[in-house]
């Protein structure tokens, strides 16, 4: 990415049973807001700013991104002397990149404790339950910080430009909620909410291999990053 000439901020943030919910949703909003205050220095510029994460961080880049000004997720001060409500520093972006995200962890957990009743149950799901216990503490919180149902429930959030990158035969991420009247799987569900809210988003897949409960091998997704690259460039412009 930064060879196309995009900074790239890799965030640390806390997360897991040490820091469940809205913890890393408080770190990535400050880290927006970080960026913006520290834009000259990076040598961009505050409306330049966007957001991108795989899996879980794609869940929590879109979160982020629909409530900006969530004064739960903005709990984290900048530092002492920096700009009040400034609007140049807020934790609004201009576009959002997601890689097979978690985008609703109410349906995916459910899916995984249907998987794990199975006849001949999977691995995968027992991970899934546990991490997601872990993070979210109860089903409540997987529905209150969830981007699909936001959106379904019909919340005002923000909707900047989207892109969602997914791999076919991904069983953990494009799948069919058993719970929901929505004929598609669910990027094509959030796609069609995302629209509908005023969004603009784009539903990108690839062929690469996806064994589930391991991370993709990023050199075999064909062109994804020359399409990431193309989206950017597309939605930030200097």
């Amino acid at each position: 990415m930064a060879s196309h000439g995009i900074v790239s901020i890799a965030l640390d943030f806390r997360s897991g049973n040490e820091a469940p919910y809205p913890a890393s949703v408080q770190d990535i909003n400050y880290a927006v807001r970080w960026a913006k205050l520290n834009a000259r220095a990076l040598k961009t510029r505050p409306d330049l700013v966007g957001l991108s994460g795989q899996s879980s961080g794609g869940h929590l880049a879109m979160l982020v991104a629909m409530r900006p000004h969530d004064p739960r997720y903005a709990a984290v001060a900048l530092p002492a002397g920096s700009p009040a409500h400034d609007p140049a520093h807020d934790a609004s972006v201009c576009c959002v990149v997601m890689s097979w995200p978690v985008i609703n962890p109410f349906s995916r957990y459910r899916h995984a404790k249907r998987a794990l009743a199975s006849s001949n149950p999977p691995e995968w799901p027992k991970s899934v339950i546990a991490r997601q216990d872990a993070y979210w503490q109860s089903e409540a919180n997987m529905s209150e910080g969830n981007p699909m149902l936001a959106l379904e429930r019909g919340e005002q959030v923000e909707t900047p430009p989207a892109v969602w990158f997914q791999g076919h035969g991904d069983m953990m991420h494009d799948y069919k909620d058993a719970e929901s009247d929505f004929q598609g799987n669910e990027p094509q569900r959030f796609a069609a909410a995302y629209r509908k809210a005023g969004g603009e988003i784009e539903l990108e897949y690839f062929q690469g291999d996806r064994h589930p409960g391991h991370s993709p091998d990023l050199s075999k997704t064909g062109d994804m990053f020359e399409r990431m690259v193309r989206f950017v460039h597309g939605h930030v412009r200097a």
